[in-house]
């Protein structure tokens, strides 16, 4: 906690830093100093009155032990009651010591909360606060621990490592590091003051819904002279005339498991803070499901699958995971035994039954396209084959011979708008009929 400015050097640095206050906002935290600064001397003289003889003498401003005054004495410096003793005083010296560097630092993961990343992800950021709350502008080794397998954080444990991570402040504030741009560590942190510390790495494709890694940040306080300053190491023994170093960072009990404190060891100079990613996903799951319609003996009457009977296919996906999912398209390939029928006669205008007959008509069985679709929030919807026309897909389903295909960025039905994005415990089916052949 206590760190100060030591050199004029540092000085215009400190002036050159609040100057860019209002372009670093969203990455730095200005305020005040916290406690006098290191470096700072701390002077005082003390002034005698007195009398000999009940006449009032010349007042006698003090000087320390060490200072050798003519004949051996302080010189009488005021001579009228109420003045004060300066070093522009005969006889008058400051006695005088100077603020030692008290080094303090606090890291914190900075949003308190895990941060959300998808399976393949690529530079995904979780960000920390280095505060420095001693009293000398310090400079601050920055190093990330990416491979914390079975840590808990947040009460979520670590069970997957992240890839080509990096540890870094953002000097051009674009969220991604840039190699001879970006700083690898802190540079000429002012007292009181708070920078933003970012942890970058990639997520495996591998990674599922609710996969979880753990990444720890540890800044160590370094000398502010140099980019980045050296080491510092406690001042031991006795107290010095110049400014001596000493570690006043606390410990802590560690807020783990449902916190990001692993727990600070005292006065070693450091600050460490874990921060969570968690992978939230969707879960989906593609089930194909064939029911018989009819046949050219049973009509729709309890049919059997026998040449000339007519069955619908249905291809339901479900999304069970925890995000959202744009779907693409989906492709059948149809067995060379049945055949895609886009006008199985029906029994009605509104296609909701099937002739009797079991047979070939003039008109389409679903929709013009020969598809049907419906969405809904049910993990599997159920139908009436052959669905109903409100069901009748306009676009983005097609089949070429034996192969069908989904285009979901173009499907359009009733509640169904293109593009198909399936939300947490949505689902959509389409559906189409055949013949066996």
């Amino acid at each position: 906690m206590k760190n100060i400015i030591k050199s004029s050097k540092s000085l215009r640095l400190a002036i050159l830093s609040a100057g860019l206050v209002l372009g670093m906002a969203q990455h730095s935290v200005y305020a005040a100093p916290i406690g006098t600064a290191s470096g700072t001397p701390i002077n005082n003289i003390a002034k005698l009155s007195y009398s000999v003889g009940s006449v009032a003498q010349n007042e006698i401003c003090s000087a320390p032990p060490t200072v050798a005054l003519p004949n051996g004495n302080n010189l009488a410096t005021t001579t009228t009651s109420g003045s004060v003793c300066t070093t522009a005083s005969p006889g008058a010296f400051n006695t005088t010591f100077t603020v030692d560097n008290k080094v303090n630092l606090d890291v914190k993961e900075k949003n308190t909360t895990f941060t959300t990343v998808v399976p393949g992800q690529q530079a995904a950021v979780t960000t920390f606060t280095v505060t420095n709350t001693g009293n000398t502008t310090q400079d601050y080794q920055l190093d990330g621990n990416y491979t914390l397998s079975g840590t808990t954080a947040l009460s979520l444990i670590d069970n997957f490592q992240p890839t080509a991570c990096t540890t870094f402040v953002d000097v051009n504030t674009n969220g991604v590091f840039d190699s001879g741009t970006d700083l690898t560590y802190i540079n000429d942190l002012a007292s009181g003051d708070t920078k933003d510390v970012l942890i970058s790495c990639n997520i495996p494709t591998a990674q599922i819904n609710n996969d979880v890694a753990v990444v720890q940040l540890t800044a160590t306080t370094l000398n502010a002279a140099g980019t980045p300053g050296s080491a510092l190491a406690n001042t031991l023994g006795a107290n010095t005339a110049g400014v001596d170093v000493v570690f006043a960072d606390p410990t802590t009990t560690a807020t783990t498991p449902a916190g990001t404190d692993p727990g600070q060891t005292v006065a070693d100079g450091k600050g460490v803070a874990l921060g969570v990613y968690k992978v939230v996903s969707a879960v989906l799951n593609v089930k194909k499901s064939v029911k018989t319609v009819c046949d050219p003996i049973n009509g729709n009457v309890n049919p059997k699958d026998i040449p000339g009977a007519a069955v619908q296919y249905a291809i339901t996906i479900t999304n069970t995971g925890s995000a959202s999912a744009n779907l693409t398209s989906l492709t059948d390939t149809i067995d060379t035994n049945a055949l895609f029928n886009q006008k199985l006669n029906s029994g009605s205008a509104a296609v909701a039954s099937v002739d009797s007959t079991c047979a070939e008509g003039s008109a389409s069985s679903l929709s013009a396209t020969g598809f049907g679709a419906v969405k809904g929030t049910t993990a599997a919807p159920g139908y009436t084959a052959p669905g109903i026309a409100a069901q009748a897909t306009t676009a983005g389903a097609t089949a070429a011979g034996q192969i069908v295909t989904i285009n979901y960025t173009s499907l359009a039905a009733a509640g169904i708008t293109p593009p198909v994005v399936l939300a947490s415990g949505d689902s959509i089916t389409v559906y189409f009929n055949a013949f066996i052949k």
